[in-house]
Order: C-alpha cells, then sequence, then structure tokens
C-alpha cells in the first residue's frame, strides 16, 4: 500500500500556470476597461461642446466673426483642447425663394410652390464628427409684419398732421 501525501511538482506547476493566466487575462481586462472609459469621456465631452455650440447659436450669442455664403452662416473655432467645431445657421425661407427665382418658374402656379414658414431656420453643428441639425422657427410672422407697417404707417399719419400744424 502506497501512501500519497500531497501534491506532486507536476500538479503545483499546472496549477500555478492556470492561476498566472487568470490574473493576465484580469489585469488585461482592467486595462481596456480603463482604455475604454477614457474614450466614453472624451465622447461625452465632445457632445456637450456640440450641445452646448447649437445651444449658443440658437440664442444668437456664439460670436460675431462669421463667413456668410448665400443664405448660410459659417462660425468656427478650435477649443483649448484642440477641438474644431463649425456652425452652420442658414435661413431656409430665404434660400427657397432664391431656387425658386433662379428657376425661372412662370408655368407652375404659386400657390402650388411649398415654400417653407418665414422664419425657417436650419443650425447645423459639426464637431469632432459629432454631426447636430436643429430646424427653428423665429416669431417673424405675417401678422407681425402687417402690424409692424401699420405702426409705421400711423406714426408717419402722426408725424404729418403734426408737421401740418407747426406750418
Amino acid at each position: 500500500m502506497v501512501n500519497k501525501k500531497g501534491f506532486t511538482i507536476l500538479e503545483v506547476m499546472v496549477a500555478l500556470a492556470i492561476v498566472g493566466i487568470s490574473i493576465g487575462i484580469f489585469f488585461g481586462l482592467i486595462g481596456n476597461s480603463s482604455k475604454l472609459r477614457g474614450k466614453i469621456d472624451d465622447h461625452t465631452q465632445i457632445v456637450l461642446l456640440a450641445r452646448t455650440k447649437t445651444e449658443e447659436a440658437f440664442l444668437g450669442i456664439l460670436g460675431k466673426k462669421y463667413a456668410k455664403l448665400n443664405e448660410e452662416k459659417t462660425f468656427e473655432g478650435v477649443t483649448k483642447d484642440g477641438a474644431q467645431w463649425k456652425v452652420s445657421q442658414v435661413d431656409k425661407y430665404k434660400e427657397a425663394q432664391k431656387k425658386i427665382s433662379i428657376m425661372n418658374i412662370s408655368d407652375v402656379d404659386e400657390s402650388d410652390i411649398e415654400l417653407p414658414p418665414k422664419g425657417t431656420t436650419m443650425l447645423s453643428t459639426h464637431v469632432e464628427g459629432i454631426n447636430i441639425n436643429t430646424i427653428f422657427f423665429t416669431e417673424e410672422s405675417e401678422e407681425d409684419e402687417n402690424d409692424s407697417e401699420e405702426s409705421k404707417a400711423e406714426e408717419n399719419d402722426s408725424g404729418k398732421s403734426e408737421n401740418e400744424i407747426d406750418d
């Protein structure tokens, strides 16, 4: 009868190899997850910058320097961190009117042509691969324009009557 006590050297070496491989895989996963976390944080910062630039453009506080091409205003810049951003603001109503006048449509009834409402503006924000497109409507309406024209006419009429009284 052979009495075995303990493990053989081969069994100990196999067990240590399994433990070593497991520890290596574990630390590799921790390293990859921290790299992924860094990428997520960078992406979050870029999305936040894009949202901020869109909101600044919407509020009209983006800046005074811009390039203007036809009905498009383009604002560009670089952050302290080196992220490039670009915001384009297009008046879609004026752009559509210009296209119609270029096409010189005389055969088509004007009521068949669909124009966006007055004051329709499109913002396109581009920041490091993030694109945000927003359409908003300013408060310019036909009623407001008519009211302002009527009030100007009233001011002119009252101005004329005062001048006539003075003479």
